[in-house]
């Protein structure tokens, strides 16, 4: 029965395991700093999305906890922009900056990270791929699995359990 468990348990809380952080989308070094961005739906699709970012001295890795950071998203096709600030206060881990974004069309995102510290701008660019809006039935598959998946795994829990006593 514990061996069941685990796994119970991983689909049940599934969502909670990406809340913050996410998929690393982007790691680059520039200036002082290293720079990693996540992105939290998995994949990263139209609509509401969560971009965090780690912000690391490049000596020691330190975490940097007092910068001012700006993000400029662009889509490649049709030039539609937004920005967005992420901050320490927005993120569950204080590590981390997080920022929630919409994103209103699918395709290729050109993503810029600005960060402001002590005076001095360091930049660094990436892409960012945006999938289609998945459907509902998609976004909660493992919501509307499990309770079939828990069903099938109790009766044939019983069954072997029932054999297992005829056996002997």
């Amino acid at each position: 029965m514990s061996k069941l468990l685990f796994p119970a348990f991983a689909i049940l809380f599934q969502t909670i395991a990406f809340a913050d952080g996410g998929t690393v989308q982007l790691r680059r070094e520039a200036g002082d700093f290293a720079i990693t961005v996540f992105s939290s739906p998995v994949p990263l699709s139209v609509g509401p999305a969560d971009i965090s970012l780690l912000i690391q001295n490049r000596n020691g890795f330190e975490p940097v906890l007092d910068a001012d950071i700006r993000l400029l998203l662009r889509n490649e096709m049709s030039n539609a922009e937004f920005e967005a600030r992420p901050t320490r206060t927005q993120a569950q881990n204080k590590l981390l900056y997080a920022a929630p974004v919409s994103f209103p069309k699918a395709g290729r995102w050109q993503i810029e990270v600005v960060v402001d510290r002590n005076g001095t701008q360091t930049r660094v660019t990436g892409t960012l791929e945006v999938t289609p809006a998945r459907s509902r039935v998609t976004s909660y598959a493992g919501y509307i699995a499990f309770p079939p998946v828990m069903i099938v795994l109790f009766v044939t829990r019983e069954r072997l359990l029932r054999r297992k006593l005829r056996d002997k």
